[in-house]
């Protein structure tokens, strides 16, 4: 009977005592045993038996000294395990297409695993993961990941074998590298390589649409192209019939010669009438047998942007102002410039000229204000008097102008001078219904000393007078900007419009400093108003610091571009936080809501409609601190869906009203194609030196008989843990005590 039990386990050679205890605690409790035995010599020992009970206390002590030492045996020492198996085993959705046999090709897998008994299994998808797949429903199948993973989590080892059961649909980079570069770096393994094909080749009809292109973005009235790719394996059909479709609505029809490899690309031609965001699709017809329904459709995201913008500039005079704006966007490769500056009044054509006796050309105000009017973006009026010009329908081509903002969306910018407001006699028109300053100036309207305007608040925030992002350095630049030569007095600002740039000193008759620039947005359209003739001195406010005149034209740009409605720039924003998204994502509609002046607007109750292919959604929501109000809801039908956002303020009016777009899709990129990928699968086998099965095939792995790992092993007994040292201790403290007793001390 062994009796290593008494010393705590196994103390065998070749190990070494290690003392753990710090040596200030053996110090201390050496000084308590000494302590402990002086006390128990008192008083002082007579005859052989009080000598042999401090002896014993003494070595009780000696005892519990060394257990406080900690005292522990060590013992280290290799061994050399058996080499480990490692099968990788792809859960990705494409494992669930359905072979010839009608069952998906994942049940194949079973099979492939009975033969590698003891092996250790992961799951690979777009990582590692332990274990068999419990669902087949992973997605951006990295073959190449897995097998670098598995080199890390098994470095220095040499593994018995490794055996992966893939259909070679590989969507990490790993095929394109094999398949298409002769020196690729590939994955270092471990031990040798087993690759297991699950699904038949062939045998399975699959229809797609594989690519959409178109850039991403187009011009309005400008075409562009949509290139659709389709791909058709497991069919006779030599040609397959195309349709587009933007945001629901049928946009073309093609039909598509397939060629040798069943691929073929349809072309469309579109020709945008609006700015915004919009989605097409592509689909092709779902056939009975199709292995993937899904992939029969794709969707894309086109925003539509104005490449040019159409300007009439209509100046009464020629001027330094009329001359400065005129080069600034003729200069403007985004804008087409149409401009009158020099004109034949009717009084010239009734004083008995003949028209080869004038210079001047005659102004075709009537095709210009009629037919012509709705091909530009923006009209501006400088320093312009219609009365020389429109002789008996003024009141009809003003209206024209009025409708042309309120009802089509475009936008009007009348300046100053000695010929515009009121001094034009713009009262009272249908001009007047689209400033945004009040006419009807009694007395003098024109201020001629010169001022420096002064910025609002309402001004630091609007996007047209923001020349720099900083507010600090934008208030210091417009402070520091030429003095205008006068102003065209006015009543006050209209109703609903934005101040941005006030005199700072003439005051009107509400004690409001009266607007040298204002804005406003009157129906679809805005306008603008700068009560002055002499902008063109602030190109050269920053000419002394050498900045040229930046301040004029970032002016300029700002305006034109919050003129025409740019999507940023309007009083409310709606977006998607995605252009497509799988059936059952969240779609989350962000909306953004600001006032004329751009502050925002608190509080304001947001109405969303979603118009889709299963009906009609609304929410609702309010504007927090920000201005904004993000809502969401879950993609449910697939197809196109059109937002549609109504803000509204405390008192119920209306702020704005924005769209955007998102499409919701049940095509899955994973199974884009459906097809294993046999020939991958042989090359990735034969560069690696492993081999490769193919389905049915009943082939045991390859091995590596030399595989194993070297263990080092490390055993620790703790001796003063041992049962030994109580029992030691407890017999000689009892004997210690049974002496001492028997000789009559207590």
């Amino acid at each position: 009977m062994t009796l290593d039990w008494l010393f705590g386990g196994c103390c065998g050679p070749g190990g070494t005592l290690v003392w753990t205890t710090e040596a200030w605690i053996v110090a201390v409790a050496a000084v308590g045993v000494v302590l402990a035995i002086v006390l128990a010599a008192l008083p002082r020992p007579r005859g052989g038996a009080r000598v042999a009970e401090i002896g014993l206390l003494a070595a009780a002590g000696a005892v519990l000294l060394f257990a406080v030492a900690g005292p522990v045996w060590v013992q280290e020492g290799d061994r050399v395990e058996p080499g480990r198996y490692v099968a990788l085993v792809d859960a990705s959705r494409s494992m669930q297409v359905l072979d010839g046999d009608g069952t998906p090709r994942s049940d194949k897998v079973a099979a492939r695993l009975a033969r590698l008994p003891g092996a250790e299994i992961y799951s690979f998808g777009d990582s590692l993961r332990p274990g068999a797949p419990t669902a087949y429903d992973l997605g951006d199948t990295d073959l190449g990941g897995a097998l670098a993973a598995i080199g890390q989590r098994y470095a220095g080892e040499k593994l018995e074998g490794l055996a992966v059961i893939t259909d070679g649909i590989d969507r990490g980079g790993l095929r394109r590298r094999v398949l298409g570069e002769a020196d690729a770096v590939l994955p270092r393994l471990n031990g040798p390589l087993t690759i297991y094909q699950v699904g038949e080749d062939g045998g399975r009809t699959d229809i797609a649409v594989s690519d959409v292109r178109a850039g991403g973005f187009a011009f309005l009235r400008a075409p562009f192209a949509i290139e659709v790719d389709v791909r058709a394996v497991g069919t006779s059909a030599r040609t397959l019939p195309v349709t587009l479709t933007r945001d629901g609505q049928p946009a073309g029809t093609k039909t598509v010669t397939l060629d040798a490899e069943g691929r073929g690309t349809a072309r469309f031609e579109i020709t945008p009438e609006a700015v915004g965001r919009f989605i097409y699709e592509a689909a092709t017809p779902v056939t009975d047998g199709d292995a993937v329904p899904a992939n029969n459709a794709l969707s894309l995201a086109v925003r539509v942007v104005r490449d040019r913008v159409r300007v009439l500039q209509v100046c009464g005079s020629p001027s330094f102002d009329q001359k400065f704006l005129r080069l600034f966007l003729k200069e403007d490769p985004a804008v087409d410039l149409v401009s009158f500056f020099i004109l034949r009044t009717d009084r010239d054509m009734g004083a008995g000229w003949d028209s080869s006796e004038l210079s001047l050309i005659q102004f075709p105000y009537e095709k210009l204000f009629s037919s012509e009017l709705w091909s530009f973006d923006l009209v501006i009026f400088q320093n312009f008097d219609y009365r020389p010009y429109f002789a008996n329908n003024a009141d009809e081509l003003l209206g024209n102008i009025a409708r042309y903002v309120k009802e089509n969306g475009k936008a009007f910018v009348m300046m100053g001078g000695d010929r515009s407001f009121d001094l034009g006699a713009y009262a009272g028109t249908p001009i007047a219904d689209i400033l945004p300053v009040q006419l009807g100036v009694t007395g003098e309207a024109l201020d001629a000393d010169p001022f420096t305007p002064r910025l609002t608040d309402g001004g630091a925030r609007h996007p047209v007078t923001q020349l720099v992002g900083d507010p600090s350095e934008n208030s210091r630049i417009w402070s520091g900007l030429s003095a205008l030569d006068g102003l065209n007095l006015s009543r006050g600002a209209s109703q609903g419009a934005a101040v941005l740039l006030e005199h700072p000193s003439l005051k009107g008759a509400d004690g409001k400093a009266l607007p040298v620039l204002a804005v406003g947005e009157y129906g679809a359209g805005r306008s603008m108003a700068l009560l002055g003739d002499s902008s063109w001195r602030w190109s050269f406010a920053e000419a002394g610091e050498g900045r040229g005149n930046q301040a004029y034209l970032r002016f300029w740009k700002n305006a034109a571009r919050w003129l025409i409605g740019d999507p940023e720039d309007q009083p409310v924003v709606v977006e998607a936080n995605r252009d497509n998204y799988q059936i059952g994502e969240e779609v989350r509609i962000t909306t953004r809501v600001r006032n004329v002046s751009f502050a925002a607007v608190v509080d304001a109750k947001v109405d969303v409609t979603i118009d889709g292919p299963g009906g009609r959604q609304t929410l609702q929501g309010r504007t927090g601190a920000d201005g904004s109000v993000a809502l969401a809801l879950p993609a449910a039908d697939r197809g196109a869906h059109r937002v549609k956002v109504v803000a509204r303020g405390a008192g119920g009016q209306t702020v704005g009203q924005a769209q955007t777009a998102y499409a919701v899709t049940t095509r899955d990129p994973e199974l884009e194609e459906v097809e294993p990928d046999s020939t991958f699968l042989r090359t990735l086998a034969a560069r690696t030196g492993g081999l490769y099965v193919a389905p049915g095939e009943q082939v045991d792995p390859l091995r590596n008989p030399e595989a194993g790992r070297r263990v080092r092993d490390r055993a620790e007994t703790p001796l003063y843990a041992a049962p030994l040292v109580p029992l030691a201790f407890g017999l000689l403290v009892s004997l210690s005590w049974w002496i001492r007793r028997r000789v009559g001390y207590r």
